[in-house]
């Protein structure tokens, strides 16, 4: 009798023991806090419908289309050189002074302006002679028509004006040509500028037709590029070009194209604009993006939202926070976009990212864009 009640004792001692365990347990897991599932931050880009161009990119660089080599057209020494490179000029300003070499024919310059000095002497002393015979003659005119005076004497005159101007428009002529000779000795600018290069220095001897310097314009102005062969064959006057630099884009097109002398060389196309993009000076380079592809009325996407694969293309859609796997098929690639085909729509909003974290997506996950997240 006593080992029954011993072993109900021990029986209900461990059932007690056992509940309390219970309890316990429950009360610690009941402590725990499990964390909900946050939804994974990504960056997203958004479907959109319309035009997609594939560019190529390419650098070039800022010309001017309108220069000049300004070439000396007598022999002479040079004697000053005014404008050096990179100096800005207006249309008429003297750029280069030269001096005569001894024994030419053209003279010196010093002995032209002391003819033209001169010259210029006589012809105001001239001219007030000719200005006294001119009141002489009509002084006797009205003296003859008073029948004050002999026909011969007004006409004598009259011959003595008439002399004066002769003498006076001969003189006029041989100051016209000496200036003529003396403006061979000093270059002049053709047009507003920029010197791009001199090349000749003081106390050089030139002849005639021998460079002295080379004046640009940047307005208006040319982008050259270089491309190979095989690009050249995508390109046309007309093809739609942009140009950037430092954010900065301008949309322009192809003026001419210059196909390449030999096999596989390369090739040149120009841009013309009216003044040189941004600001920038010439012989400045830039980034310019020629199109070689445009589609109409196609579904557009960030290039970065492709996991392209072997078997096939998947973008990741978001609806509702959640996301949802769509194949594509992509039928033109540019740098920034692709074009495809898919069950996609326009304003719709795709994760973009690296293949890498591309790869961990799948059908279903929460997913909350960057831009809306704190």
């Amino acid at each position: 009798m006593k080992r029954w009640i011993i072993l109900i004792i021990v029986a209900v001692v461990l059932v007690i023991g056992a509940v309390s365990l219970l309890k316990f347990r429950q009360r610690q897991l009941d402590a725990i806090r499990i964390a909900p599932v946050k939804a994974i931050p990504v960056k997203t880009g958004q479907v959109r419908r319309g035009i997609f161009r594939s560019e190529r990119t390419y650098f070039g660089v800022i010309d001017s289309n309108r220069e000049a080599v300004l070439r000396t057209r007598i022999s002479g020494r040079v004697s000053r050189i005014v404008k050096r490179e990179g100096d800005r000029v207006r249309r008429g300003e003297s750029l280069v002074f030269l001096d005569g070499v001894p024994g030419d024919a053209g003279g010196s310059r010093a002995a032209l302006e002391t003819a033209l000095k001169n010259l210029k002497k006589s012809v105001r002393d001239l001219k007030k002679n000719s200005d006294n015979m001119k009141i002489i003659y009509e002084r006797d005119k009205m003296l003859f028509n008073k029948r004050a005076i002999s026909r011969q004497a007004m006409e004598l005159s009259e011959n003595r004006w008439k002399e004066a101007k002769v003498q006076l428009q001969n003189v006029e002529s041989q100051m016209a040509d000496i200036q003529s000779k003396l403006s061979f000795f000093t270059v002049q600018a053709p047009f507003d500028g920029l010197v791009s290069a001199v090349t000749v220095k003081i106390g050089d001897v030139v002849m005639p037709s021998m460079p002295l310097l080379r004046l640009e314009n940047a307005s208006p102005c040319k982008i050259v590029v270089s491309v190979s062969s095989d690009d050249l064959l995508r390109f046309h006057p007309g093809t739609p070009a942009r140009i950037l630099y430092e954010g900065h884009e301008l949309d322009s097109k192809i003026s001419r194209v210059y196909p390449s002398a030999v096999p596989d060389g390369t090739g040149t196309v120009e841009i013309r604009l009216n003044k040189s993009p941004f600001g920038q000076p010439l012989g400045s380079s830039v980034e310019v993006r020629l199109e070689t592809a445009r589609l109409a009325d196609v579904l557009v996407i960030p290039a970065n939202s492709v996991l392209q694969g072997t078997a096939r293309s998947v973008v990741f859609a978001v609806k509702n926070g959640v996301i949802h796997t769509v194949p594509v098929q992509i039928t033109a690639e540019a740098q920034s976009e692709m074009a495809v085909k898919g069950k996609l729509t326009p304003g719709e909003p795709v994760v973009v990212g690296s293949d890498s974290l591309l790869m961990r997506l799948s059908d279903g996950l929460a997913v909350i864009s960057m831009e809306n997240s704190r």
